[in-house]
């Protein structure tokens, strides 16, 4: 093919997808929507008064707007969504729209960053449908893969700091402290030794302090995390509650087998060294052994044969 024609067919392929991106995101306005706008600053003004919130929420990058249009509409692959998002440390409502538009704008990058490649390589283009479906298929999983790395990052963090919070929560108690009170004195102090923990559990205080209950404000803690352990203690705490007896000492009974378990776990982990060893050895170190070894061997053999 001409690559005059490659280049001219490149060149319209970018300006459609650039001019249809603008006026999807709203980047490109009708002049009718822009006069719509002007006349609802009054509107925004009083928005922006009643919510200290609200200049976050309407901070739409180009991202955004795109996938507040994209966005499924169903409630419940929302609700889905937005716990996904919670698990990974995204709160925020507009978080949903950041999601979905790099998924949208992921599967469009990459593609095209694959043809520009074979363009600028003078490759042909026929070669480069199948690589175009596997690349749209990455950007479109990539933030999925980003999620789930992230969640797993922050549950283990969760995980190795709470029997030492838990400790701290105990003395808390003992001292006289009431558990909302213990709570948030423990999400002050834990917050150098534990930023991910601490600043679950001062959402919790706050939400506790805006009048929701608290077993419900501890319920959503351990949903929200997705740690079993903390969901345990959300349910030791509630029993504890429920029944009258002794927090300090249901909390110092859960820290102890919370630390049991965090030890059998490092010894599990250290237990599957030994077999997780067997694939570099038997690639990568036993070849170069084989050849230092046997390599003077076999060249005497092939000296001798060839006389």
């Amino acid at each position: 093919m001409d690559p005059l024609v490659i280049g001219g067919f490149s060149f319209f392929a970018v300006f459609f997808l650039v001019v249809g991106v603008a006026s999807v995101t709203g980047v490109v306005k009708h002049p009718i929507d822009r006069r719509i706008d002007r006349l609802r600053p009054l509107e925004a003004a009083s928005a922006t008064a009643m919510s200290p919130f609200y200049a976050e929420q309407i901070d739409q990058s180009v991202v955004a707007s795109l996938g507040q249009r994209v966005a499924p509409k169903d409630p419940q692959v929302r609700s889905l969504t937005k716990q996904r998002l919670a698990m990974a440390g995204y709160y925020s409502e507009n978080a949903l729209y950041q999601y979905w538009g790099a998924k949208l704008m992921l599967t469009m990058l990459f593609p095209l960053l694959l043809l520009a490649v074979y363009v600028f390589r003078q490759m042909p283009m026929t070669q480069a449908l199948f690589p175009a479906l596997f690349m749209m298929g990455i950007g479109f999983f990539a933030p999925d893969i980003f999620l789930i790395l992230r969640k797993h990052h922050r549950q283990e963090q969760i995980f190795r700091g709470l029997p030492d919070a838990l400790d701290l929560l105990v003395v808390c108690i003992e001292s006289g402290l009431g558990l909302n009170a213990a709570l948030q004195k423990v999400s002050e102090e834990f917050h150098m030794g534990n930023r991910v923990l601490s600043d679950e559990l001062k959402l919790t205080c706050a939400v506790i302090r805006l009048g929701q209950p608290r077993q419900e404000a501890m319920h959503d803690l351990g949903e929200r995390t997705g740690v079993m352990d903390l969901k345990a203690l959300v349910a030791v705490l509630v029993q504890a509650e429920k029944f009258g007896t002794s927090i300090g000492q249901a909390l110092r009974v859960h820290a102890d087998d919370m630390r049991t378990r965090r030890r059998q776990r490092a010894e599990e982990l250290a237990a599957k060294t030994t077999v997780k060893l067997i694939f570099p050895l038997v690639l990568f170190i036993f070849p170069a052994i084989f050849v230092v070894l046997g390599g003077p061997a076999v060249i005497k053999i092939l000296e001798h044969f060839s006389k």
